[in-house]
């Protein structure tokens, strides 16, 4: 018998509100609540998330999914996108314990080219509640790609054969009350300038709990991170903020902070008017290694001296990062869920969310071609020392004829709901070019088209509107262009 008898959508007043100095979440809406089971047939209750979200992608619906497995053997197509504020949502009090969504597909990433992963969630989405796990090469199983205030709590991530979640471009989220447990790359990856709060997580057996990259500020607060190869990895010139961590019994090293060719890390382990209150114990080679010639700024912590390599700053009066992220977000949680009634659903075509726009690239590994062999997942580094370089593996195999994988969905243009048909981009003739275009377009990235190098500092479905940002950016002295997007 199934859970849930149908897919009908019915009205809940839904009242949640997330109010900090970075992020404001708040919503009062009547939304609409899809009920999923592995064992539906579609015509009483969807039998996969895949049919539930193309019949209705918009904003606010909430995916109740029942007990079960959510496979390519039940029919879902990955990978699964959740929509802009769309809720998944299983079991939250049991960390999705029953409701597992196991599997994954081709993500063509705008920072990392293609990843295999499970599911990529959009703005102001929310995920909880579910067990998730991709045993596929290379597997991720969560991707937020630029994603801005998402919220994930209540769920496990589990044996991926990489990470749990992946953080790239501006993305922001809160990842709160996780379980990260036997993935073979990191419980979590934090990088390009993502920002936001983990918290009250548990990392354990798996490569690295967290690593942390580029030029990431996420804060790390009361994670329990024991039994890993390395507990936190940190890396180019991110600046984490730790608080109240324990990190404890694993392999190597507690934390590690890596120097790099740009610039080193800079993170906040506490200060005198802040306090780190961080423990570290019974890691097995170093409770904390820090690889730069920068002192780490290290006040209130539990901290064995005896077992640190490299320098410690116990006495700073203020931290060393420079761009302030939330210190406090708590998600309101979901309203209790009623039976469903007797209506019906009347589907609605699915729109794709747009790809958002790229940041930076994270030491990518060498084409095939290249002479180098891509390294293991997750590392490539001699087990009795820090490790010296963290590599993403980027999918650079030239597409089969007909290819095995279907074809991705267009990307949408978010104020018309068109696919994209025009790029604005500027070529590139010089660093000072590049410098200028960044000043007016912070997000704009480097594309390359026939053999030219340009910056893209706009997509659009129209050719007014590209013909617009072609005007502005002529004012500031930058010669652009319009080419198809492609």
């Amino acid at each position: 018998m199934n859970k849930f008898p149908c897919p009908r959508l019915i009205s809940i007043v839904f009242l949640a509100s997330l109010v900090t100095p970075s992020i404001v979440w708040a919503q009062t809406a009547q939304q609409k609540i899809v009920y999923v089971s592995p064992q539906g047939n579609d015509a009483q209750t969807y039998r996969t998330i895949t049919a539930a979200i193309a019949a209705n992608p918009q904003e606010g619906t909430i995916f109740q999914l029942s007990n079960g497995t959510y496979s390519q053997t039940t029919g879902e197509s990955f990978p699964i996108r959740l929509p802009k504020g769309a809720i998944l949502r299983g079991n939250p009090s049991t960390n999705g314990n029953g409701v597992v969504i196991s599997g994954g597909g081709r993500f063509v990433s705008p920072t990392f080219a293609s990843q295999n992963i499970a599911i990529a969630a959009a703005t102001n989405s929310r995920i909880e509640g579910i067990t998730v796990t991709n045993s596929n090469p290379r597997g991720y199983g969560l991707w937020l790609e630029s994603s801005r205030n998402v919220i994930i709590a209540n769920n496990s991530f589990v044996s991926s054969t990489h990470d749990g979640i992946f953080l790239t471009g501006s993305a922001n989220a809160f990842i709160g009350n996780n379980l990260f447990t036997n993935n073979k790359g990191s419980g979590i990856s934090a990088l390009g300038t993502s920002t936001g709060e983990i918290r009250d997580n548990k990392f354990e057996n798996t490569g690295f709990g967290l690593s942390i990259g580029q030029q990431s500020q996420v804060l790390l607060a009361n994670n329990n991170i024991s039994r890993n190869v390395d507990g936190i990895i940190i890396s180019n010139t991110a600046q984490p903020t730790l608080r109240g961590n324990a990190i404890a019994d694993n392999q190597r090293n507690g934390l590690v902070v890596l120097s790099s060719s740009n610039g080193s890390p800079r993170p906040d382990l506490g200060t005198t008017v802040s306090l780190g209150n961080n423990t570290f114990r019974n890691n097995r080679e170093f409770d904390i290694n820090n690889a730069t010639t920068i002192p780490l700024v290290a006040v209130g912590n539990q901290i064995n001296q005896s077992r640190v390599k490299g320098l410690l700053d116990l006495r700073a009066s203020s931290s060393p990062i420079t761009n302030a992220i939330a210190t406090s977000i708590t998600p309101a949680p979901l309203t209790s869920i009623p039976s469903p009634p007797a209506n019906t659903v009347t589907p609605i075509p699915i729109q794709s969310n747009p790809r958002p726009t790229p940041t930076t690239v994270f030491v990518p590994a060498k084409p095939p071609n290249s002479g180098q062999v891509l390294p293991s997942p997750v590392i490539s580094t001699n087990p009795n020392t820090a490790p010296t370089t963290i590599i993403i593996e980027r999918d650079y195999r030239v597409p089969e004829t007909p290819p095995r994988v279907a074809a991705l969905p267009p990307a949408l243009d978010p104020t018309t709901g068109k696919p994209f048909q025009y790029r604005v981009v500027v070529p590139v003739t010089s660093i000072a070019v590049t410098q200028r275009v960044k000043t007016v377009v912070p997000d704009a990235f480097r594309l390359s088209r026939s053999g030219r190098t340009m910056m893209q500092v706009g997509a659009y479905s129209e050719s007014t509107t590209a013909n617009q940002l072609v005007q502005k950016l002529a004012q500031s002295g930058l010669k652009a262009e319009i080419i198809p997007f492609r």
